[in-house]
């Protein structure tokens, strides 16, 4: 019962702590590009997983914060073309990314198609978020720019 008194001010205490009020800026350096973008088991493991594990290292490689230009610069040298993506359409839906990289490799008939979104939201050339897509088409099918 002793330490009643003692619980109550440390609960006391940390109600008056003083919480930040906006989002503090994220702390992104250069040293989290360094290497290849790892684009997954893509040659054994089936189309799910292999997306799978791309859409996760394609989050955690480029943070939220990074400038959208050594985000794109990135790419690049690891074999992506990057380009400025499509605008809205018409009746101004849609939420287009800011850049669009894509690399494809055809290997044994089959051509494996990734591809990294970077979104830019704030339009202060800063990652707000990306999207990591992988597609593997074989003989004449096509969805993210195979053959067919």
């Amino acid at each position: 019962m002793k330490r009643w008194p003692f619980l109550a001010a440390a609960l006391a205490l940390s109600a008056c702590e003083t919480l930040p009020t906006g989002a503090a800026a994220p702390a992104v350096s250069g040293a989290a590009l360094e290497g290849s973008l790892d684009l997954g088991d893509w040659r054994n493991a089936n189309q799910a997983a292999t997306l799978t594990s791309f859409e996760q290292n394609v989050a955690s490689r480029y943070a939220v914060g990074l400038s959208l230009s050594d985000a794109a610069a990135d790419l690049r040298r690891n074999e992506f073309n990057c380009g400025a993506a499509p605008s809205l359409d018409e009746q101004g839906r849609g939420d287009p990314p800011a850049q669009v990289c894509r690399r494809t490799i055809t290997v044994n008939a089959c051509t494996h198609t990734w591809q990294v979104h970077l979104f830019d939201q704030a339009s202060d050339g800063r990652l707000a978020r990306t999207r990591g897509l992988y597609d593997r088409r074989c003989g004449n099918e096509g969805l993210l720019g195979g053959p067919g």
